[in-house]
């Protein structure tokens, strides 16, 4: 800080030099004092203030009215003379039509790649089959029947992984067997014997329509309290007439491709499966006569973020929903997004997926505006906003007027190994605090 000797109070700048031209200075703040010419008992004090992120230099002056007979301030009055006297909130007339300008000029959003077939999923149903085949023995649907899918959590050393199923109260019976009348017209009579299983196959269809044989196939009777089911591989069953056997069947199925990421995922019938999922139960019989029985699965809807569902979520803290823009991983059906509001406080909110949020004052946008006046930057890579992994990456750019540097857009890009979209965002800078 410099003292000067004549009518100058204090002086502070950049420099920390006074001896320079005040056209070096960035910024600088000082004060000094003059008698009203009139008369000696009026004193002024005059404060000039430039800031680095303006050009203009904002004036103030004290008049001071002294009261030499009793030794104090008699009366205080401050006038503005120089400088732009609106608040640092609202923009000016030339600031709005600049920004009306910068706004016509933003890009449309840019999306390449697929997004993930939500529709076509919701309209996929399931069919109920009958048992065909020779055998007597008939299996159909129990009454709770159900098909649950999971998968490993990791590849194996052949690059490939298991997708599990296990298929619950499929009902075994065997048929009634007529035989013709015989002997002197004799009324037909039912003469039934038990059957056995002796064999059990599955089979799941592929995209093309062809069958392939399913591995590390039990069966398990169904107990009637919640009791761990005993699996057994290899062991024949026997049916006997007018009964009902319950049975659960499990398999798996190897597939090479990206295990599911999370446990949501995993729970759900691979990617490179087709919707509906079908499994062909084959049973072979004692006298070496088969039946077969189809049944299918199909995952639960995809629960994926949207621009509702977030609003949904965060409706409490959000006043204004400014942008909302997503990228899909069509390989692994997850979605990234990206998301910037005006929170209930009159802060700029930046959401980068998960719970990660980045919040933004008027204050710290002032900041950033004389960074990049400074650096002379239009453009400012927001790197701590930054997540990225193998498959998926999300990125922030602040943009400024390269006129005047004042923040007017942000730009988000996301990517998949499947997708990319890029949008830029105009931020309403007058609503934040």
């Amino acid at each position: 800080m410099n003292f000067i000797s004549d009518n100058r109070i204090a002086h502070l700048d950049n420099t920390q030099d006074y001896d320079q031209a005040s056209s070096s200075w960035d910024w600088f703040l000082e004060t000094k004092w003059e008698y009203n010419s009139i008369s000696n008992k009026e004193l002024f004090i005059i404060c000039n203030l430039k800031t680095g992120s303006d050009d203009e230099v904002f004036s103030e002056k004290l008049s001071i009215l002294l009261d030499h007979s009793r030794g104090r301030i008699k009366k205080g009055e401050i006038t503005h003379l120089s400088g732009d006297t609106h608040d640092d909130k609202t923009l000016t007339d030339q600031q709005r039509e600049r920004l009306k300008e910068l706004a016509s000029k933003l890009p449309p959003p840019k999306q390449t790649g697929p997004h993930i077939a939500l529709n076509e999923m919701l309209n996929l149903k399931l069919t109920r089959h009958e048992c065909e085949g020779e055998s007597s023995i008939r299996m159909t649907y129990g009454n709770t029947n159900t098909v649950t899918t999971y998968q490993d959590t990791a590849r194996g050393q052949d690059n490939a992984f298991r997708q599990n199923f296990v298929i619950t109260h499929i009902i075994f019976s065997k048929k009634p067997t007529i035989l013709p009348e015989i002997l002197q017209q004799k009324r037909s009579t039912q003469i039934e014997k038990p059957v056995s299983v002796a064999g059990l196959t599955v089979f799941y269809q592929v995209h093309d329509g062809s069958w392939r044989e399913c591995q590390e196939i039990a069966i398990a009777s169904i107990t009637m309290r919640n009791e761990e089911p005993k699996w057994l591989t290899d062991s024949v069953i026997n049916i006997e007439p007018d009964k009902l056997f319950s049975f659960a069947i499990r398999g798996s199925v190897s597939i090479r491709g990206e295990v599911g990421r999370d446990n949501q995922t995993r729970q759900r019938t691979h990617k490179s499966l087709p919707q509906p999922f079908k499994l062909k139960i084959i049973i072979t019989d004692s006298i070496g006569k088969q039946c077969s029985l189809v049944v299918e699965h199909l995952n639960k809807p995809l629960d994926l973020i949207t621009r509702e569902s977030f609003l949904n979520s965060y409706q409490s803290s959000i006043s204004e929903l400014v942008g909302f823009t997503y990228a899909d991983d069509c390989e692994t059906d997850e979605r990234v997004y990206m998301a910037i509001y005006v929170n209930t406080e009159n802060q700029i909110i930046v959401k980068n997926g998960g719970s990660y949020a980045y919040t933004f004052t008027r204050q710290m946008i002032r900041t950033m505006e004389f960074t990049a006046k400074q650096n002379q930057t239009p453009e400012v890579d927001l790197d701590y906003i930054h997540q990225s992994n193998a498959r998926h990456s999300s990125r922030a750019f602040a943009l400024f007027d390269p006129e005047t540097y004042m923040l007017y857009a942000i730009r988000l890009e996301l990517s998949t190994v499947t997708s990319k979209t890029e949008e830029t965002i105009l931020i309403p800078i007058e609503k934040i605090d």
